[in-house]
């Protein structure tokens, strides 16, 4: 698969070393980005531009991925219930702050990657 596509396009699948070379790709690409191209000084709308385009490109190898596995696309909305659960624990206090933000994030972030970087996808 030609790379723009596989890094852009929602039609398709991935395997499992597809996907592991997008996320490093994407992971790679906001490394440079944080470190070297945005001054940490000035917030801006342009600064949030590079965080949209991996984002983008994140949902695309997932969704490709996805449809390995055999799965619809609308099930990368999963991705946001990690991010859901620690909004939640910043008002929660104790020991429901720390299993929301921190042990509900990490239990359905591991399972999400094992879901779509290890299991494997049907032929």
């Amino acid at each position: 698969m030609i790379w723009y596509k596989a890094l852009f396009s929602f039609q398709g699948r991935l395997n499992r070393q597809g996907f592991w070379i997008g996320f490093a790709i994407n992971f790679i690409f906001l490394f440079i980005v944080a470190n070297f191209w945005l001054n940490s000084t000035a917030f801006n709308l342009i600064s949030l531009l590079p965080l949209a385009l991996s984002l983008y490109s994140l949902c695309a190898v997932i969704i490709k991925r996805l449809h390995d596995r055999n799965r619809s696309g609308k099930a990368v909305i999963m991705a946001f219930v990690p991010l859901v659960c620690y909004g939640v624990s910043l008002s929660a206090q104790g020991t429901m702050a720390w299993l929301l933000g921190m042990m509900m994030p990490m239990f359905i972030g591991t399972m999400l990657l094992l879901e779509w970087g290890v299991f494997k996808g049907n032929p």
